[in-house]
């Protein structure tokens, strides 16, 4: 009877719960909700619940290590399940963030806490589970969706004219620019391949993405179509795109306005359209406008502006 009572060792559940999340996840990208809140939000609800049903925390820590503990068994959890998908260091960087944010919203909510006269867990251990409930639609269906049409513009004042800005634009691309430190973590075009600025003319990007950082190499193309030149504006149209990044979201095209100012510089304006393809909106939503705003900025300085010297 001692030995029907005996309960595994912790491992054993962490172990389960690597192999549970993995199944769950790839159940829910065949069924087609790889970038709904379903899977980035119920996930790690979920692994934390369980977490703390199975593995627990024991008595002896103080409050900081059980937190210290439950966030540990839901990192090796999420690093296991990880591996067992080949999931790319990149989708594990932007999951972390969300994933952390709803394991620690759980261990809170159902951690008992003392309260005056009496203790035991608050009203949070029957609310949370709703609310998190309520956000894991979002994207499910067309109903619990937020708009995914989205743009970004930038400005900059350059010391150089008008046509010799456009002319940059036309130039071979070399991208030889360091690029802020938070878009050094997504895949980089590695050439440009430009002709001109002759309406129907196409530029193509060559994306190079190291899944594991140094293999599992993912190669694609962007292809832009010059679809419009002005005397103070051009219009792209990306009509092609195989490029790692079309994963989470969609580039839809650029439009560059010029504006001539005194002194021969120029007011440069960069609008990029796209549409968002991961949720929650609360999350992703801020996360790739950061990142497009800080890729246009980088755009306008490393093509259309090269070497003119800011104003």
């Amino acid at each position: 009877m001692r030995l029907l009572r005996l309960r595994p060792p912790k491992w054993v559940y962490l172990l389960f719960l690597i192999g549970a999340a993995s199944l769950t996840i790839r159940a829910l990208r065949d069924a087609e909700f790889a970038h709904s809140a379903l899977l980035y939000v119920s996930v790690p609800f979920a692994i934390a619940i369980l977490l703390h049903h199975f593995v627990g925390y024991g008595d002896r820590q103080g409050a900081m290590g059980r937190y210290a503990l439950h966030m540990r068994n839901a990192t090796i959890v999420m690093l296991g399940s990880s591996a067992i998908l080949f999931e790319g260091f990149l989708c594990v960087l932007m999951f972390m963030p969300i994933y952390y944010i709803v394991v620690t919203i759980v261990y809170v909510s159902i951690t008992p806490v003392e309260q005056k006269g009496r203790g035991g867990p608050t009203f949070r251990a029957f609310v949370v589970p709703v609310v998190a409930i309520v956000l894991s639609l979002e994207g499910v269906t067309p109903a619990t969706s937020f708009s995914r049409s989205n743009h970004v513009t930038v400005s900059a004042i350059v010391n150089a004219d008008i046509d010799t800005l456009k002319a940059n634009m036309a130039m071979p691309i070399g991208l030889e620019q360091r690029r802020h430190w938070f878009l050094s973590l997504f895949p980089q075009a590695e050439r440009v391949e430009a002709g001109s600025l002759t309406p129907g003319d196409v530029h193509t990007l060559h994306f190079v993405y190291r899944r594991w950082l140094v293999t599992n190499v993912h190669r694609g193309q962007m292809r832009l179509r010059i679809e419009s030149v002005g005397a103070n504006h051009v219009r792209t149209r990306i009509i092609e795109n195989t490029s790692y990044l079309a994963n989470y979201l969609t580039i839809r095209g650029t439009k560059v306005r010029f504006e001539k100012l005194a002194n021969g510089k120029t007011r440069v304006s960069l609008t990029v359209g796209y549409d968002r393809r991961l949720d929650p909106a609360w999350y992703f939503g801020p996360l790739q406008r950061l990142v497009v705003r800080l890729s246009a900025k980088y755009l306008i300085s490393s093509v259309i502006a090269r070497e003119a010297a800011d104003g």
